[in-house]
């Protein structure tokens, strides 16, 4: 049995061992947790960054490829390159041209920050005959949501979804993908309580206290 969870692992290795990473960027993105998820609602992939432990003081991104946002194999290896892309290109770049810069350095290119239309020529070639060999998973597929090639789809209900861009730009600095001005150039924090304080800072992390909940302001998930 080929899985959804291999297949992603095995897209994210070749595209990691692309010509023309350094090796830091290689330390990077091997450190990252990329996992298979049921994902958020019209979501294909989202990147948490500074959300998984990798020992004391230590903290990599946390990438989640969405399953009920999938449509293809073809789609699912072009959201985890995309997803590498805003690890490399680093928490700020939203979907500017960072963060298309790092795509392209990972093999993968005409694309946007949401509803593109992947198909096998937005993968450079050198990448595009390893994935494809890769083959399909066979350990079922998602039934929850279907969309189609136009970014927008309908649940089984019948309730239409549209394909949104993925989390790494929300709260950061929006790319011109999603419209001029779109996206904060602060970054969002909140704390425990119920509802939460929420606040916007100018810094990447935000070492502070709530004084009513007595915990520290963290970033959303």
């Amino acid at each position: 049995m080929f899985t959804h969870e291999q297949f992603i692992q095995k897209v994210a290795r070749i595209a990691i061992a692309r010509k023309g990473l350094s090796d830091d960027q290689r330390a990077i993105l091997g450190s990252i947790k990329l996992c298979y998820g049921a994902g958020q609602s019209g979501l294909r992939g989202v990147t948490y960054y500074d959300r998984w432990g990798n020992g004391p003081d230590k903290r990599a991104p946390f990438v989640e490829v969405c399953a009920f946002g999938q449509e293809s194999t073809v789609q699912l290896a072009g959201t985890t390159i995309h997803e590498l892309g805003h690890v490399l290109a680093g928490w700020g770049a939203g979907h500017g041209k960072g963060w298309l810069d790092a795509c392209a350095c990972l093999g993968l290119t005409g694309i946007k920050a949401a509803g593109t239309e992947y198909v096998w020529d937005c993968f450079d070639p050198d990448i595009r005959g390893k994935i494809q060999k890769l083959g399909a998973p066979d350990d079922g597929a998602p039934v929850a949501s279907i969309f189609n090639a136009g970014g927008a789809g309908h649940t089984p209900t019948g309730r239409a979804v549209t394909l949104k861009p993925c989390g790494a730009g929300v709260g950061t600095r929006g790319g011109k993908s999603r419209g001029v001005g779109s996206g904060s150039r602060l970054r969002l924090f909140e704390c425990e309580c119920t509802p939460p304080v929420k606040v916007r800072v100018a810094r990447d992390h935000f070492d502070a206290t709530c004084n009513c909940c007595t915990r520290l302001f963290h970033a959303p998930a």
